[in-house]
């Protein structure tokens, strides 16, 4: 993983860059905390760059900066990339899994510029953007790139087509296609507070942008979008502006399964609960394929995501965690890593609880209503022994309420699984790390939290990166062979997170009214929208919260290899809402969770992090708060 920042400033006069210089000494810092391995700057003169730029007129400086988050390779690799030869200069975030071949002793950033340097130097800059085009489009994994072509007077940029790793860009002018400086490329920014700084906003992952460094001092801009491969074999034109990314996977498969394909409804009279887990769909031979299928797929995404990690440590401690809520996404993903890494080492599960005064309350009015309640049924018995009870039972109550503030639902339910977890795979050493979050430490890390999600600002997205922040700092405690709590804080860098599950297996209740009111069709066209929505969501901004800590946020499930799976795969084998909550949501994951050895987590209900962890209205006023209102900081 990597902090990237890339600039590009006029040669102007001192005042005119004071603004960009104070913006950049600002995303530097903060993108160092992404990279604390090595960090390195390169700066290019435009006036270097080619013969018709004299006397400095129409010239601009770059400037490319990489902080480096050891993650592949034997040693450590510094960045940017600036090749002797050609002057080309590439700073890269992210991981290829596939698509180009990376040894595990290689670091993937050097074998990518190996790649561009092939094409730099064979071909002329005229079939450069479509040859470059090819080379980005055959990798597997989430990144965000910078990529100076020194020949061409070119940078391109860009993010997957899922948007897994975040890049925000600085840019001026009117006109999209031709920008003005100062323009500016970083992983991480900071919120609208800070007037005095250039704004910020989100690159889209729609495509691969390139912007022209003209030696007339024009700046083009150019998008060159992802489409489906159904599209982009359409396409006849030779034009390079025309240029195109094949997505790597297909639509959704929109086949309506028929009578004879779906399996028998529950009879008449049998109910489900999550008490009676045992109650489960008849699986047909289309869907005993499809579990296997899917273990091999989803498995093979978890392997090359934990398998080659470097140790820093001793041998048994973990390098891998879990975002782990005990949640059926999270227990597969922990079960499936449990294949792919050496026995003796442990595997931390990061389970978040946080103090929130509301639900407090709520539960301290509970309690005191069953005080209450055992006043009355005492009332009248005088006897020492009854007076003796009584004050044990208040006392008990007590004792709950001081020790239950941060039994969230999540933390109840991360329990639960462990138990299972071990049943499964008792060789392994699982470190369930308890992060209680007092309130006032949630409160006073607010505002650091509200710059790291930036340029977002709403309620929602601050309940949600306040879990995750928490979480992915790793800081809590772990219960010894005493079963005592014990100060521990994760050294693992890598952290698995089981986001995309729910948008292609019908995890949300969006899905149910659709298929409630639009049958299969209504239900497939918003899982196609889900697919659709994907790279527009909030993964750069799980991104930046997550890497704040210096750690890399890594989604099997988002895996384009597994997205292609599912996309193919026919509606009823991966969600099948004829059956009732708890069991035809995420049906495939169901079964596959039975197929592992999960009895009891099979039933689990879908639960947003914000209600689990209970970072949502995290507040001791009764004002109501919604999602997707603007975060009010006028107290700061």
């Amino acid at each position: 993983m990597c902090g990237i920042l890339f600039g590009i400033q006029d040669q102007g006069t001192a005042a005119s860059q004071e603004p960009y210089q104070r913006t950049w000494s600002a995303l530097q810092e903060l993108n160092a905390r992404r990279g604390p391995s090595a960090q390195d700057t390169y700066n290019v003169s435009t006036a270097q760059c080619g013969a018709n730029v004299a006397n400095g007129q129409n010239s601009a400086d770059l400037t490319f900066y990489g902080a480096v988050l050891h993650l592949r390779g034997d040693i450590v690799t510094r960045q940017p990339h600036v090749s002797p030869q050609t002057e080309n200069v590439l700073i890269w975030n992210g991981e290829i899994f596939d698509g180009i071949f990376i040894d595990h002793h290689q670091n993937d950033g050097q074998v990518l510029m190996g790649q561009l340097e092939g094409i730099s130097t064979e071909h002329g800059s005229d079939k450069h953007s479509a040859l470059f085009l090819g080379i980005m489009a055959k990798i597997e994994g989430p990144y965000a790139f910078v990529y100076y072509h020194s020949t061409s007077r070119t940078v391109y940029f860009g993010r997957d087509c899922l948007g897994r790793r975040s890049l925000l860009w600085h840019k001026e002018g009117a006109d999209e296609s031709n920008i003005d400086l100062p323009f500016i490329l970083t992983s991480v920014g900071y919120s609208s507070f800070h007037s005095d700084l250039l704004t910020l906003e989100e690159v889209p992952a729609d495509g691969i942008y390139s912007l022209s460094l003209g030696s007339d001092g024009a700046k083009s801009l150019t998008r060159y979008p992802w489409v489906p491969s159904s599209i982009l074999g359409q396409q006849t034109s030779t034009d390079s502006s025309s240029c195109s990314m094949q997505l790597p996977f297909g639509r959704v498969n929109d086949c309506v399964p028929t009578d004879e394909q779906l399996s028998e409804p529950f009879p008449d009279g049998i109910t489900f609960d999550q008490a009676h887990p045992e109650i489960v769909p008849p699986v047909t031979e289309d869907m005993k394929g499809a579990i296997s299928d899917m273990i091999e797929v989803l498995g093979d995404s978890v392997r090359r995501r934990v398998e080659d990690i470097p140790r820093t440590g001793l041998l048994h401690e973990a390098r891998v965690g879990i975002l782990f809520s005990g949640g059926l996404d999270c227990l597969c993903l922990a079960a499936l890593a449990d294949r792919f890494l050496p026995e003796g080492e442990a595997i931390d599960l990061l389970n978040v609880g946080f103090e929130n005064p509301r639900s407090v309350k709520a539960k301290a009015a509970e309690e005191a209503l069953a005080m209450k309640r055992l006043k009355k049924q005492q009332q009248g018995l005088v006897s020492a022994s009854n007076n003796s009870s009584q004050g044990q039972c208040a006392q008990s109550l007590k004792t709950v309420r001081q020790d239950s503030k941060y039994n969230v639902p999540d933390r109840i339910t991360g329990y639960e699984s462990l138990a299972e977890l071990k049943n499964i795979a008792p060789n392994r050493h699982w470190n369930f790390v308890e992060v209680n979050v007092p309130f006032e430490e949630a409160t006073a890390r607010r505002s650091e939290i509200l710059e790291r999600i930036a340029p977002l600002e709403t309620v929602m997205d601050l309940s949600i990166a306040m879990a995750f922040w928490f979480a992915s700092r790793g800081v809590g405690c772990i219960k010894n062979e005493e079963g005592e709590l014990v100060p521990y804080t994760s050294q693992a860098k890598v952290l698995l997170s089981g986001l995309g599950a729910d948008e292609q297996l019908g995890g949300y209740s969006r899905h149910k009214e659709q298929f409630k009111t639009a049958g299969w069709k209504g239900l497939i066209h918003e899982l196609q929208l889900d697919l659709d929505r994907i790279s527009t969501r909030n993964l750069g901004r799980d991104d930046r919260i997550i890497s704040d800590h210096g750690k890399e946020a890594r989604y099997p499930f988002l895996s384009t290899n597994v997205v292609q799976f599912l996309s193919n795969l026919r509606v009823d084998l991966k969600v099948d809402l004829r059956y009732p909550r708890g069991v035809g949501e995420k049906i495939l994951l169901r079964h596959m969770a039975r197929e592992l050895g999960f009895v009891r987590a099979s039933s689990h209900w879908k639960r947003a992090v914000q209600f689990g962890a209970r970072t949502a209205k995290m507040t001791e006023s009764g004002r109501s708060e919604i999602g997707q209102q603007v975060v009010n900081r006028g107290g700061e």
